[in-house]
């Protein structure tokens, strides 16, 4: 209701890992530019590592420069909170809103064949009911039914009239309300055009992050690259790095070279004929990767030698930390549970310094297939025009071939 009745909205309702919500953050963004429409930016969920009992969500304007952005865009960015009040707050309990969105969860069996039931809609206490996208708005129109990846173009196409009334007659049977919700079934909205997912979405390619980090990519290029970093976040990432090199806070923090090695929550993809070792690259890999950059930095005209490595990492296992130390003395990372990061800024700031960390890198050496590396290098190359590399695993040795 506190929406302006002469303009037009979108939003979706991410979950997934940070990365992966940040990415549909952005493809959202780019929606409302094709469409002429304001945002509504969902808060991030910490369904990673946490529920709605244990973390708070974290709003995008904590963590991006709104400002900033808006004036790179060109138009406005708006966040829920700042039309309606957290379901999680300590305030009076915020009023049910009933409103009608498209699902491309259920727009196939490939993308699950129901709507996402999110738990980011619940924050606002919304009650959301779905209509199905039809199965044809699909990268292969429809001809493979395994495709799960949609148009961003052909859901563009429902902010227009003609095109909405078709779509609304044609998909109105598969319309479903929200589970635990009213019961009640709502057409899509017309006013506030809402999605439940806009990550499996792209321009050619059917893997979603494809298109999303090629040099071609809209989303990046019109959207993220201007996703710069809260100011207050630098300074503190600023704080720990010049703790970490010993520098005093006039000093200039020494060029690094950042590493991202994941693998904690890959094992599932590692196949059974392989033992983990021989499934993820070792360190020696990440060494020799690292030289590379090295190698370019030292090439270019300015000739900038950087012999501090900063890796970042979700493997918990102590031995292979120890190995990483035994690459050299430049071989280093923060320890968040040493530095008491969670307990004294909450538990998204491991995370959140982490990817700061990596994109401040006067160069970047990431884990092939992570989103997380994917995005690092994006920041690394066009916010400091520095080189990247991905590291390759799944087989043994498989950066060495």
């Amino acid at each position: 209701e506190n929406l302006v009745p002469t303009r037009n909205y979108v939003t979706c309702f991410p979950s997934a890992g940070w990365t992966n919500q940040v990415m549909e953050v952005t493809n959202l963004i780019y929606l409302a530019r094709l469409t002429d429409r304001i945002p509504i930016i969902p808060s991030f969920e910490p369904s990673h590592f946490g529920s709605l009992n244990t973390a708070t969500p974290l709003r995008f304007g904590d963590v991006f420069d709104v400002p900033y952005l808006m004036s790179k865009l060109g138009f406005p960015v708006v966040q829920w909170h700042e039309i309606k009040q957290l379901n999680y707050s300590s305030l009076n309990d915020p009023v049910l809103e009933q409103i009608g969105c498209w699902s491309i969860h259920a727009g196939n069996q490939a993308s699950g064949g129901t709507p996402g039931d999110w738990t980011s809609k619940n924050m606002f206490k919304l009650d959301v009911s779905y209509t199905a996208v039809p199965y044809w708005f699909t990268l292969t129109h429809g001809d493979d039914s395994e495709t799960r990846t949609w148009s961003l173009w052909a859901l563009a196409s429902l902010s227009f009239p003609e095109m909405r009334a078709r779509i609304v007659g044609e998909q109105s049977w598969t319309t479903l309300p929200a589970p635990g919700g009213s019961g009640k079934k709502l057409e899509p909205n017309g006013h506030l055009l809402c999605f439940d997912d806009l990550y499996y979405t792209g321009l050619i390619y059917t893997n979603p992050g494809d298109d999303f980090f090629n040099d071609y990519s809209p989303m990046w290029n019109h959207v993220a690259v201007h996703m710069r970093w809260k100011a207050s976040l630098v300074e503190l990432a600023n704080q720990y790095l010049r703790k970490h090199f010993g520098v005093g806070d006039q000093d200039q923090i020494p060029k690094f070279i950042s590493v991202h090695v994941r693998r904690d929550d890959f094992k599932g993809q590692c196949s059974k004929d392989v033992t983990f070792d021989q499934c993820f690259a070792s360190v020696q890999s990440f060494r020799h990767r690292v030289a590379d950059i090295q190698n370019i930095l030292l090439s270019r005209p300015e000739q900038v030698n950087v012999t501090e490595i900063i890796v970042t990492s979700d493997e918990r296992d102590p031995r292979w930390w120890d190995k990483v130390g035994e690459l050299g003395p430049g071989w280093r990372w923060i320890n968040h549970t040493i530095e008491r990061t969670e307990e004294r800024y909450g538990k998204w700031f491991p995370l959140l310094l982490d990817a700061m960390f990596q994109s401040m890198g006067a160069g970047f050496v990431g884990t092939k297939g992570s989103t997380m590396s994917s995005i690092a290098a994006k920041r690394v190359q066009d916010w400091h025009n520095g080189p990247t590399i991905e590291v390759n695993w799944g087989t043994p040795d498989a950066d060495e071939q």
